[in-house]
């Protein structure tokens, strides 16, 4: 009877030990890989605007720098031509003012006083800027200064008053161009037929980010660059605003290393209720 006999495969010491380097590099990044933890919680808010009769004074924020080329590109409206964002010339002397809304920038906008209003402030290099707001109705003038870096910077401006306002901004007494933004009342909607839906108003919703491990964080708003978490003054990894409610929004976080590569990234869907303070913590 003959027997068979099996013979053992050969396999190159070099390939076996590759072989076994490569599983284990494998087996290592599947632990490695970091877990999306994360939980909301939600609590009563009163908004500090409860008082809408209590005349508060003309805000702007402190400028958070940002790349338009992050987020979903906007379109630029300069009068009754709409352009996209490549075709902007940027002067190599001049600052430059828009208004955004949503993904559109443009140089006039009709707003409800009392609700935050972004700015963006273009500047060609570092330096210093002023920027001055006008009211036509009141008289009154505001100016605020920066000391801004080249590139683009998000402001947001809160101003009571209805009526026509005109914005610039100005680098070395060489002026940009300016804006203008019409503030009407909550209960204005007759000089829209039919009704305007952009001029009724919405609720608001308060969200807090909260993060140990996450700091230095960008937070964007369905898409769009909204704010950071420096935009407190200090980088501590809670960062908080308010929202219209009643609708669904996606909120990003990002978070870049000194290099600019996104080391930290997570997405959020939330439908945020009016009247109501959500936190969001990310472990």
């Amino acid at each position: 009877m003959r027997c068979l006999r099996l013979h053992p495969i050969s396999i190159p010491l070099r390939e076996l030990i590759g072989l076994m380097i490569v599983i284990l590099l494998l087996a290592a990044s599947a632990q490695a890989l970091p877990e999306s933890n994360y939980s909301w919680t939600e609590a009563p808010w009163v908004s500090d605007g409860a008082g809408e009769d209590e005349k508060m004074a003309t805000e702007l924020s402190a400028p958070l720098a940002f790349n338009p080329e992050d987020a979903e590109t906007p379109s630029l409206n300069i009068g009754s031509h709409l352009l996209n964002f490549s075709e902007l010339v940027s002067l190599p002397f001049s600052c430059q003012l828009w208004i955004r809304n949503d993904l559109q920038w443009s140089h006039y906008l009709k707003a409800i006083r009392g609700e935050d209003v972004d700015i963006i402030l273009y500047m060609p290099e570092y330096g210093e800027v002023d920027v001055y707001l006008i009211s036509y109705a009141s008289g009154t003038r505001d100016r605020w200064s920066f000391s801004l870096l080249e590139g683009y910077h998000l402001l947001r401006l809160r101003a009571e008053e209805e009526g026509r306002y005109f914005m610039i901004a100005a680098r070395k007494s060489e002026p940009g161009n300016a804006l203008i933004l019409d503030l009407v009342a909550k209960s204005d909607n007759a000089s829209v037929s039919p009704l305007d839906v952009g001029t009724i108003p919405t609720g608001r919703a308060m969200v807090t980010i909260e993060s140990e491990r996450i700091k230095g964080y960008d937070v964007y708003l369905d898409g769009v660059f909204y704010r950071s978490d420096v935009g407190d003054g200090s980088i501590d990894g809670v960062a908080s605003f308010t929202l219209r409610a009643d609708k669904t929004h996606i909120i990003s976080i990002s978070q870049r290393d000194v290099q600019g590569n996104i080391i930290n990234k997570s997405e959020h869907t939330k439908r945020l209720k009016r009247d109501m303070a959500y936190t969001l913590l990310i472990e």
